[in-house]
């Protein structure tokens, strides 16, 4: 019955996402990412498998709206190196020998598709008609609101965070269990520490969950400024549920993300009164918390340190993947570079080839994006996502002068991401990252056409 629901929820977002448009059409897009785990699919490995089915039916909306044109995409400052992903992505399928060329040139465009591609989702969605300088001085004539994405969105993770919450408590996720994936986290957890069940929501991954959960609280609580009961019980969800996901590839990046944007948004002093600030709450509300909770932060913040700080383990008294495990991962990633270094040996080839192999020990899951481009995408592929997140940084940076908050946001999110590509299994985190990145770089844009 569960899954049934879960079916027809999937297809009725997919349908409100083909008719609509704007910042509704992405509202929507949220709302069937958030809420249908990634595992329910038509066709296997299609555009209509889990998310890509939301994507596709986006792609379809843009044709509708006729949104899906040349000029749409050329606008974008970074349609170039954008281009230039697209085309190392095509490299990499003509170079597999494995596949013939019309699937290289699909899988191409399918891994395009479910990861770069969707920051146009985001671009898309918020037009000049949307403007509002709330943060910059109200300007005549513009009754639209940059916010109004963030603003809506909030709300409607209430839902999500609470089953996430309810997981947490009872240890059993009903829905997870309903596509197939009974007792996922209670599995692969240590049931003697604080990572004994990691809350993952309707998520099928906790670290993607993670993300989803600070990329949110980051957005939302500094965009939204006036926060009713309502937003404040959903920005405190969104941070409950972040640290019971348990997960340091997602809460560490989260904790740079946040002091980067506070360092440049509010300066030094503004990092010290917020240090105050949180350093009272702490103090002041520990030792009302049941020794339970207690318990869970000071695992939670020994773990942490046991990663970051000298003499540590790594992170291995806690499980999970410890410092010494991904630079073995890494490290057998790079040697099969060595045997592939400009084009890697093609998508899907950790899946299909090594996860039968003898070396497949030896890369533990595969839980850096960095050995998936040694092992699939080789060299050339590196060098061009780097520069795409360099002349990312360099847009937000250059353009702060045009709306300060959304550039040090988008700062923040690039600064909070790189570390989570690094650290974590990346999974589907691009359908959740990347529109959000998109949006907040099109406010950035459309603030350059102020009107005074």
């Amino acid at each position: 019955m569960l899954y049934t629901l879960l079916i027809i929820w999937w297809v009725v977002c997919g349908i409100l996402i083909l008719r609509s448009s704007g910042v509704k059409r992405l509202c929507f897009y949220f709302l069937g990412i958030l809420y249908v785990p990634a595992t329910i699919d038509i066709i296997p490995q299609s555009m209509l498998m889990g998310h890509f089915f939301y994507a596709t039916m986006f792609i379809l909306s843009m044709i509708l709206y006729n949104e899906f044109k040349l000029k749409t995409f050329t606008s974008c400052p970074l349609f170039s190196i954008l281009g230039w992903v697209f085309v190392s992505y095509l490299l990499i399928g003509l170079f597999d020998e494995r596949v013939s060329t019309p699937l290289s040139i699909y899988r191409a465009i399918h891994a395009f598709c479910g990861s770069y591609f969707l920051f146009y989702l985001g671009w898309v969605s918020i037009n000049q008609k949307d403007r509002n300088y709330r943060f910059l001085g109200s300007v005549p004539g513009h009754d639209g609101d940059y916010n109004i994405f963030f603003r809506t969105i909030l709300p409607l993770t209430l839902l999500m965070t609470l089953f996430g919450l309810y997981t947490g408590l009872t240890h059993t996720n009903p829905i997870l269990d309903a596509v197939g994936l009974e007792d996922r986290f209670l599995m692969e957890s240590n049931e003697d520490t604080y990572r004994g069940f990691r809350v993952t929501a309707m998520c099928i991954s906790s670290s993607v969950y993670g993300l989803v959960c600070a990329t949110l609280f980051l957005c939302s609580f500094f965009t939204t400024k006036h926060k009713s009961i309502l937003r404040w019980l959903a920005l405190g969800l969104l941070l409950i549920n972040l640290i019971l996901s348990a997960t340091r590839a997602a809460i560490i990046p989260f904790i740079i993300g946040l002091f980067v944007f506070i360092l440049i948004h509010k300066g030094i002093t503004g990092i010290l009164r917020t240090f105050i600030i949180i350093l009272i709450t702490v103090l002041f509300l520990f030792p009302l918390l049941p020794s339970s909770v207690t318990d869970y932060f000071s695992q939670m913040t020994d773990s942490i340190s046991d990663v970051i700080l000298p003499g540590g383990t790594g992170g291995s008294k806690y499980g999970g993947s410890s410092v010494d495990a991904r630079e073995m991962q890494i490290i057998t990633a790079m040697e099969y570079l060595k045997e592939k270094p400009f084009f890697g040996h093609g998508f899907g080839y950790y899946g299909e080839v090594l996860s039968q192999g003898e070396k497949f020990e030896g890369l533990l899951g595969m839980e850096s994006y960095l050995c998936f481009m040694g092992v699939e995408r080789g060299l050339v592929n590196f060098c061009v996502e780097i520069i795409f997140y360099i002349c990312s940084f360099y847009y937000f940076i250059k353009n702060r002068v045009y709306n300060r908050l959304y550039a040090d946001l988008g700062i923040a999110l690039l600064t909070m991401f790189i570390p989570f590509l690094i650290f974590a299994w990346v999974g589907g985190c691009w359908f959740f990252f990347m529109p959000v990145l998109g949006y907040v770089a099109k406010v950035v844009y459309l603030s350059k056409f102020r009107q005074f």
